[in-house]
């Protein structure tokens, strides 16, 4: 298999330099705007004087359900901007009623609604989102070389007007948010429009078929007849008080209160610095609980604001099972207990059009279980098109009071590089990435290198990853090195390889029912640090989009693996012994309308599952009034199924989540959660007003429980904690 993966490799690295230049799409998309002397009323109704003699943006291309020209119903789009703002307006015309799907902030794919991409710096990796939804609700994130970012949040303004057979939104962006040169003349810039009714999202510019709607590299050009001027002595403060009641079980009733702030300046048009005094994350929306059916741990998403904002330039590195940076284990002691941060400070974005930096200090306290902590990061990234070279070192050190505990430390260090032909088809990287700890001198090191050819029909992925035994990740995760002996109640230390494969093929009818066909062929081969056989998961899959949002899928998946430590997936039962079991099963899933006031998903699986049977269900089922309310309930059960000694379970869990808009400002959401193999059940309810823009007072519900025999018995439910808790902080 390695002789295989390396032969792949070469070949398709051979195609890199085959690969004919795109015309840039910035000589093709052009709008050119001009400055306004009069500030634009921000109505949503295109009445000011900025837009009596301004080019029209239109032709839009259709993206999905396929690729074509003359997208329809038309959108027209015009810009302009003073000293303060860029002016964004759009008039969007459509026949049908409009579908909102909630008015909650940042949610926008699923609703009527069009963004603005911007590249101010003209990297064709990175930029800026902003949307509105028809109802005015606003999103805003970040695009990296690897994701969006939906959860960075800034101050902005738009309104919306629904005409009779449009309807037509108006943004004010301030230029002091935006990281752009002052010598720059020309922004990279595209346009995203969802149309629901009719399944479609377009584009200004014809971004190719097998990439994603925003996708930075495919941005057109966005000229002005003058650079726009950086403003001088830009910041923002953000103070917050908090305060809260909380009972914990068998303790007494604790009153507390608390302030802190956080800041952002701008040292210059394209660097910035975030600061973060006595940081209370209390009102971020709770993590959605899952069951974890493998032998290894899973993880949540980053949600705090402080480090979301060019947080690519540190989270990037790795691949999705090893992430020598992963911000969720900062605020953390060595039980993953949350522990309070003192300070934290962020310096990242541009030093040049092709080079960005971030560099990162943070000191969180001493806790029962560990000492004070203090993390540092440094990145350095060097653009070149679309590819890069970047580098970054990373250091945890424990202090005790003021004292260096001089044996409690660990450091890392990456070297990463990727290159990218200009039309996108075809990736290539490959990096390497050391750690430093303690009295550890050897196998530290973890290496990737891989390849990858994507168009409309096929896609190609060839990819490997070796880890060794002693690679360890302070401020970030490792998946499979720390295998758990059940018999021993021990954790034991192996490296792996990961080489993965994988062929996908995609049909897209141009009329009928279906949109899509994708037929995927996987298969991830894991080998133990000699290359001798570990793990085999081959999948097989069928995919169905239609062009009525509803999708269907069926999977053949076969699973060998070789057990080193015994390991048990039931509560009560003797552990699976080591030995080599092989798993064959069959998943099938489907989801409805997501347009429909009333829509579900349900899916589920069977087969062998080692020495046993697994088989899963799950389904939800979802309740809309638009525009305001929105009622889910999700349930999972798997039943475990082992020969005796070693034991049967049915491991369930049940969420519930209500959603209710009062208005764009003023929101209520309750997350209920019953998790089975986590002996939890708990409620979050919190409420939202936005009492100025990004200002907010929150008011937070939270009860949580101990599950000891299942909800069958009520005296198998104890209280964990509850609390009510309060803040208010205020953007200025």
């Amino acid at each position: 298999m390695k002789k295989l993966n390396i032969i792949l490799f070469l070949c398709l690295q051979s195609l890199l330099f085959a690969q004919p230049a795109v015309e840039d799409f910035k000589d093709i998309f052009r709008l050119e705007i001009s400055s306004t002397a009069t500030p634009v009323q921000i109505d949503g109704k295109l009445d000011d004087a900025a837009w009596t003699n301004a080019n029209i943006g239109s032709d839009f291309w259709q993206k999905v359900p396929y690729f074509a020209e003359a997208a329809d119903p038309r959108t027209e789009v015009m810009l302009s901007y003073d000293e303060n703002n860029l002016y964004v307006a759009a008039k969007c015309f459509q026949k049908q009623d409009v579908i909102i799907t909630s008015l909650k902030r940042d949610e926008f794919w699923d609703s009527d609604g069009i963004a603005i991409v911007l590249d101010p710096l003209n990297t064709r990796t990175n930029g800026f989102l902003f949307g509105v939804t028809a109802a005015g609700q606003q999103w805003d994130a970040l695009r990296s070389p690897e994701d969006i970012n939906s959860d960075w949040s800034n101050k902005w303004f738009s309104e919306v007007y629904i005409g009779e057979e449009f309807w037509s939104m108006e943004m004010a962006i301030p230029l002091r948010i935006l990281r752009f040169s002052p010598n720059e003349k020309e922004w990279g810039m595209n346009f995203v429009r969802g149309h629901i009714n009719e399944n479609e999202f377009h584009n200004w510019t014809a971004v190719p078929e097998s990439f994603w709607p925003p996708d930075v590299a495919f941005a057109g050009a966005l000229i002005f007849d003058e650079a726009p001027v950086p403003k001088k002595g830009n910041f923002n403060l953000i103070p917050f008080v908090t305060g809260s009641v909380n009972k914990i079980v068998d303790e007494d009733v604790v009153f507390d209160s608390s302030a802190g702030l956080d800041g952002r300046v701008s040292l210059s048009s394209t660097l910035n610095l975030d600061l973060t005094f006595n940081p209370d994350f209390s009102q971020i929306e709770v993590d959605e609980l899952v069951t974890n059916l493998t032998r290894f741990n899973i993880f949540l998403p980053e949600k705090r604001t402080f480090f979301l904002e060019n947080g690519d330039l540190f989270a990037d590195f790795g691949y999705s099972a090893v992430r020598p940076f992963f911000s969720r284990t900062i605020g953390l002691d060595s039980e993953r207990q949350a522990v309070p941060i003192l300070y934290g400070a962020r310096l990242t974005g541009n030093v040049t059009n092709k080079t960005r930096i971030g560099i990162m200090n943070i000191h969180s306290l001493k806790s029962e279980n560990s000492f004070a902590q203090n993390q540092s990061a440094f990145s350095v990234q060097r653009n070149f098109g679309r590819s890069y070279i970047r580098g970054l070192f990373l250091n945890r050190q424990s202090f005790d009071g003021s004292e260096t505990v001089e044996q409690d430390y660990g450091r890392n260090a990456s070297i990463d590089a990727a290159y990218q032909s200009d039309d996108g088809k075809v990736t290539a990287w490959g990096s390497i990435h050391s750690s430093y700890k303690p009295a550890v001198t050897d196998k530290t090191l973890f290496y990737t290198y891989g390849s990858e050819y994507r168009d409309p029909s096929w896609e190609l992925l060839l990819a490997t990853a070796s880890i060794q035994e002693n690679y360890f990740a302070d401020m970030g995760f490792v998946q499979r090195t720390e295998n758990y002996d059940a018999e021993r109640d021990s954790v034991i230390r192996v490296g792996f390889n990961d080489n993965i494969l994988r062929v996908a093929r995609t049909f897209r009818p141009k009329e009928g029912a279906v949109t899509r066909y994708v037929l995927d062929f996987t298969n991830v081969y894991y080998t133990n640090p000699d290359w001798s056989f570990n793990e085999l998961f081959n999948s097989l899959s069928f995919g169905i989009a239609f062009r009525n949002t509803s999708e269907f899928e069926f999977a053949l998946e076969r699973n060998e693996i070789d057990l080193l430590f015994p390991f048990s997936f039931v509560s009560e039962g003797t552990p699976l012994p080591s030995d080599r079991y092989i798993n064959n099963s069959v998943a099938v899933a489907y989801s409805s309308d997501e347009r429909k006031l009333i829509n579900f998903g349900i899916g589920g699986q069977t087969g062998s599952f080692y020495n046993g049977n697994l088989s899963r269900v799950e389904a939800d089922l979802n309740f809309r009034v638009q525009p305001w309310g929105n009622w889910g309930f999700g349930y999972q059960w798997n039943r475990l199924k082992f020969p005796d000694p070693y034991g049967n379970e049915i491991i369930s869990a049940f969420l519930s989540k209500l959603e209710i808009g009062f208005n764009r400002n003023l929101l209520w959401t309750t997350l209920f959660q019953y998790v089975a193999q986590n002996e939890f059940m708990g409620i979050n309810s919190r409420l939202q007003w936005r009492f100025s823009p990004m200002s907010d007072m929150f008011l937070v519900y939270v009860d949580n429980y101990d599950v000891f025999e299942g909800l069958s018995r009520f005296s198998g439910i104890q209280t964990n904690n509850r609390a009510l808790i309060l803040k208010v902080n205020y953007w200025y």
